[in-house]
């Protein structure tokens, strides 16, 4: 099954019991609007963690009402990141959502030795693309967290990404290790490694899945571009998960989509025990829906079908 769009992940969500969900920080309007929405097409039930006095002030300005769902006070980025990762941790929630927080301290609150919501794994950052023109969703990883992965991180980055998609329905998903140039190159280490990936990861995971590298953006996600270099690729230009070399690639990349592309991302943190929703706070209500409704198909851990 491949997702068309982020319509087809919430009607999905729709389908399945309310989830419950954190929110640190929730003393945002775009932040309450999403939370709104997930609310009132029955997707999620939220636990607002933030400043009482505001979550309310707001709330009253989109006729939300708050009084119906647990607030728990809190002030600092700090405390509202650990308040919300501590009701995962103690398994009130099953989602927890970054609000008007940054993201290092909602980050850190989630990894907290007090609390049992590592999983041993790379915590990485993968960015779900609703592109106008393209006929299925896109994913990107990481261009949010790991800064300059090595070959160890960027498997398990690798591997996320997998099982994530897997765990959302989408069947043999197919995943392009980029890079400059599709050819193998000692000039060019990115190629090396891309190359050296996808035969560990097929030899480690499994023979029949479809990951290829190094492979550049065009002949990705491209099938017109494969025939026109002839060239072959067993992804047929039909890549789900794009892997980058670098975050600044994976930023690049992510923001030449919405800026130019005028596509709709949303933001989902793997490698924790619950998916964690995670967009900048710049980002518009309807893509922080899109990415708690991916976060509500993902917690539900049932297999997809349309």
């Amino acid at each position: 099954m491949r997702y068309k769009s982020f319509t087809d992940v919430i009607d999905i969500a729709r389908t399945r019991p309310p989830v419950k969900m954190s929110v640190a920080a929730a003393h945002d309007l775009d932040v309450l609007q999403a939370v709104k929405t997930a609310v009132e097409i029955g997707i999620i039930e939220p636990y607002l963690v933030g400043d009482p006095q505001k979550i309310f002030e707001l709330s009253r300005e989109i006729d939300f009402s708050v009084e119906d769902y647990p607030v728990h006070p809190a002030y600092t980025e700090k405390e509202n990141a650990f308040v919300a990762a501590k009701l995962a941790s103690e398994g009130h929630v099953q989602i927890i959502m970054k609000g008007f927080v940054n993201s290092t301290p909602f980050l850190k609150g989630v990894l907290h030795k007090e609390l049992n919501l590592k999983t041993g794994t790379v915590i990485s950052h993968l960015s779900v693309f609703d592109i106008p023109g393209a006929d299925r969703l896109i994913s990107m990883s990481d261009g949010g967290i790991n800064i300059a992965p090595d070959f160890q991180q960027k498997k398990k980055i690798i591997l996320n990404g997998i099982e994530f998609l897997e765990r959302i329905g989408v069947d043999s998903p197919r995943i392009a290790i980029l890079a400059a140039n599709e050819r193998v190159s000692e000039k060019m280490p990115v190629t090396v490694e891309a190359d050296h990936l996808a035969m560990v990861i097929k030899n480690e995971y499994s023979q029949e899945l479809l990951i290829e590298g190094p492979l550049p953006l065009d002949l990705a996600i491209s099938r017109e571009s494969l025939l026109h270099k002839g060239l072959e690729s067993e992804l047929e230009g039909a890549a789900d998960l794009l892997i980058v070399p670098t975050i600044e690639a994976g930023n690049f990349l992510g923001k030449a989509i919405t800026y130019f592309a005028k596509g709709t991302m949303a933001g989902i943190v793997l490698g924790a025990k619950v998916p964690l929703v995670l967009n900048s706070r710049s980002d518009t209500a309807e893509a922080k829906l899109a990415s708690i409704a991916l976060a509500v198909v993902a917690a539900s851990n049932t297999t997809v079908s349309v």
